[in-house]
């Protein structure tokens, strides 16, 4: 790992948990009406509900049907067989990181998640270990993006932040890292689900890439792609405003609330 230096990221860091609270709460309420919680209010003493869930059936069955099929293809840029083959090589490429990554589950999935809470992102990296392209679909719960101006196209910041078990940092950052987990000022682990975890935020610019390890700057480099390894995507989009509105809002107009997303951070 590169020694890390000196960032201005530090507050950015520890105030990310604070940001876009109203697009965070509208993902858990797309998520809990496509769970079944459908009722508005609380529920009463002996009181009775019954649940139609007609958008979770309708989302799960419209996302069968539209990634069920696809394919791609290469077309050479001219007739000649050295073209040719080099077109045969891309497709060749591509067909080997669909299949290495399980890209038609992976599409499957994702495009539920992007019915469901209205954004969607893959991630595309490369893994030195087996030495090949890797695509994940990170949960946009923890995704934060900046644009320039009002030009949502020309994003030029993400921050992931996730969150990983002892087991799992060890892994994947050595036993030294647990020196730094630090139990205060909220930067070090807590207890989740019965465990304990560590707080990760990757910060991503075009030039620069920075890993932080609860609340520590853990790795600061050059950006090893010069650019930024995320695709993200809204479902459905609202002219004009920074917002974009939930596939879910619009299978059960009459009983889910609207939850548009907030603007960016």
């Amino acid at each position: 790992m590169a020694v890390p230096a000196v960032s201005t990221n530090q507050a950015l860091v520890e105030q990310l948990a604070r940001l876009d609270g109203q697009r965070l709460r509208a993902y858990r309420e797309n998520l809990a009406f496509y769970q079944g919680q459908q009722w508005p209010g609380q529920q009463r003493r002996r009181e009775r509900r019954l649940v139609f869930n007609y958008a979770k059936a309708l989302i799960d069955k419209t996302s069968s049907y539209l990634m069920a099929g696809y394919s791609f293809v290469v077309d050479e840029e001219d007739g000649s067989t050295a073209e040719k083959e080099r077109a045969r090589r891309a497709e060749k490429a591509l067909r080997d990181v669909h299949e290495a990554n399980n890209l038609a589950q992976l599409d499957f999935d994702s495009e539920v998640d992007v019915s469901v809470l209205g954004d969607g992102a893959f991630k595309v990296t490369w893994d030195p270990t087996e030495r090949r392209v890797r695509v994940s679909t990170p949960d946009v719960q923890g995704l934060y993006a900046w644009w320039l101006g009002d030009d949502v196209s020309r994003v030029w910041r993400v921050a992931s932040r996730y969150y990983l078990s002892d087991e799992e940092a060890i892994l994947l950052y050595g036993a030294a890292v647990m020196r730094q987990a630090r139990p205060s000022a909220g930067r070090g682990p807590y207890a989740a689900a019965g465990r304990k975890q560590h707080v990760v935020v990757e910060v991503w610019t075009q030039d620069d890439f920075e890993l932080w390890f609860d609340g520590a700057l853990l790795e600061s480099k050059p950006n090893p792609y010069g650019f930024m390894p995320f695709v993200l995507y809204p479902n459905l989009r609202e002219p004009k405003p920074d917002t974009f509105a939930s596939a879910l809002r619009m299978a059960s107009a009459g009983g889910c609330h609207s939850t548009s997303k907030s603007p960016r951070p």
